[in-house]
């Protein structure tokens, strides 16, 4: 049986950036679909284990909040269900928010209920049809077969920018030497002393130790690992690989790859971390983490200097809080580059929308910016902000014919966004 469906919006991807588009689409009052291929939504925060979210506040002494909206939203769903929300001051310096991923899964379900947001997971894409400059549909397929969607906007959340590759919308892969940033595969430990140190210093102590016994395997020396207050849980930022594409065939030597490392840093450790003779390997991944792959050319470019300069422009339609988070090597930390405490630069409206697809919009860390901008604008709690003004604008270009900077800028606030 042929199936054909017809939405106001549809949003490919069900990470932060996709839930908070059709969260606020739905609220304009546009029929809204959103489309994930895994069981669950979440994203990186999900799918790769992520549990923290940065940049819902700026970096450095005194933060100040940036990300408000469906963030906030999410924030108070994942509480009511029982999840302890914490704020901690990292390893960097910086105020990050802690949370369980399973309970996110939960509360990304229930906000789409409560906002009357339509989702369809098991769902992959498989093409869009493009007319005069225009995405008109997108083929879909599940274990049933292959279906059509048709609406008037389209928001790709996707991570990768893979509904913008289809609809043959400009896309860049990486910075200018075609090379991203490095990828992880986090872990869950079980049974940690969490009262001794868990600094990268401890991780670089242990795994240099184990590099001398001939333990193989283990790319990155210094790390984080990620604790939660009154746990024995801690999740581990260590194995890394660095992609070149996105391809099935590469894409399964990264996970193997991953999953090895994975098994000599369980070794490493044990043996010579402080606090983690008792531990034992609960999770891997699901999947391994993308930092960065590829992403939109926009009608504007978050740029360098918009990021360094904290720049505000008329156009905004979010915050960006965090400083450029560089993560080039496989072996070393990610660098950063200082901004003044407190301060946030503008994300216009123009870097969402893509440059010759005109009723396309990118949100998260597909966003159109180069590459410091890029590292500045990729972390989930700034991924909420694009998203939430992606589905907005959407919302309004779809329902009313045009995506009206003022009225967007005005429905963001109703909506309870900071801009």
């Amino acid at each position: 049986m042929n199936r054909s469906y017809e939405y106001d919006v549809v949003v490919a991807g069900g990470g932060t950036a996709g839930v908070a588009a059709a969260v606020g689409a739905a609220k304009c009052g546009a029929k809204t679909l959103l489309i994930e291929r895994n069981p669950y939504l979440g994203g990186e925060a999900t799918n790769s284990g992520v549990a923290a979210f940065c940049g819902f506040y700026t970096c450095g002494g005194n933060p100040v909040k940036v990300v408000s909206g469906v963030g906030d939203m999410v924030l108070e769903e994942m509480e009511k269900l029982g999840n302890t929300i914490t704020y901690i001051i990292s390893a960097t310096g910086n105020k990050n928010i802690n949370f369980q991923p399973e309970y996110l899964k939960c509360a990304l379900d229930n906000l789409l209920d409560a906002e009357g947001a339509d989702c369809l997971m098991h769902t992959s894409l498989m093409s869009a049809e493009v007319k005069d400059g225009a995405v008109q549909s997108v083929q879909c397929m599940d274990d049933e077969g292959i279906f059509t969607v048709k609406a008037s906007c389209f928001v790709d959340a996707t991570g990768d920018a893979n509904l913008a590759r289809m609809a043959g919308a400009e896309t860049i892969w990486g910075d200018e030497e075609g090379q991203v940033q490095a990828a992880t595969l986090t872990f869950r430990l079980s049974g940690v002393d969490t009262a001794k140190p868990m600094t990268p210093d401890a991780v670089e102590r242990a795994v240099m130790q184990a590099k001398k016994e001939g333990i193989p395997h283990l790319t990155r020396e210094k790390g984080f690992i990620q604790v939660r207050e009154d746990s024995d849980i801690v999740t581990v930022l260590l194995p890394t690989v660095i992609p070149k594409s996105l391809d099935g065939r590469e894409l399964t030597m990264h996970e193997r790859d991953g999953r090895k490392q994975v098994i000599s840093y369980v070794k490493a450790l044990k043996k010579y971390m402080p606090g983690m003779e008792k531990s034992e390997l609960a999770v891997i991944g699901p999947s391994i983490g993308f930092r960065e792959t590829r992403r939109l050319v926009g009608r504007k470019r978050i740029s360098a200097e918009d990021v360094l300069e904290r720049r505000k422009c008329e156009d905004g339609v979010g915050r960006g809080g965090w400083k450029p988070e560089i993560h080039k090597s496989q072996t070393k930390m990610g660098e950063y580059i200082d901004v003044e405490d407190g301060s946030y630069f503008d994300i216009p409206l123009g870097a969402l929308q893509s440059a010759n697809i005109h009723n396309l919009y990118g949100a998260g860390r597909i966003v159109s910016s180069d590459t410091i901008g890029f590292a500045a604008v990729r972390v989930m709690g700034t991924c909420f902000a694009t998203g939430h003004a992606a589905g907005v604008a959407a919302a309004y270009q779809a329902v009313k014919g045009e995506a009206e900077i003022s009225a967007v800028r005005a429905e963001l606030e109703k909506q309870g966004a900071m801009i």
